[in-house]
């Protein structure tokens, strides 16, 4: 009795496992079919890369030399500040299109 009673509880595990996938198989997106991105979403993506780049990369530099001349604070304020300036000029490059 115990058999079949298993048997039953196994089977109505198996029904909801298969309508569980039939609803996954809905959501899914076909990722073989979505559209290239356009050529405004990637200058955006590199113009947002670049901003980020220049920033920490003003932020490292400052801290090497805050780090080496034991000035804490005033080197990573100001190389942040000259990391944003060049951020706020890559930015705007890429966006335009240009590779300065």
């Amino acid at each position: 009795m115990a058999d079949d009673e298993l048997q039953e509880k196994l089977d109505k595990l198996d029904k909801k496992v298969q309508e569980a996938r039939k609803d996954s198989q809905v959501n899914q997106v076909d990722f073989d079919n979505v559209e290239e991105e356009s050529p405004e979403a990637i200058k955006s993506a590199r113009a947002g890369s670049e901003f980020l780049a220049s920033v920490f990369a003003g932020a490292f530099i400052g801290f090497g030399i805050d780090w080496y001349f034991s000035t804490t604070p005033w080197g990573v304020i100001a190389f942040i500040l000259i990391g944003f300036v060049s951020a706020v000029y890559r930015a705007n490059a890429a966006m335009k299109g240009n590779d300065d």
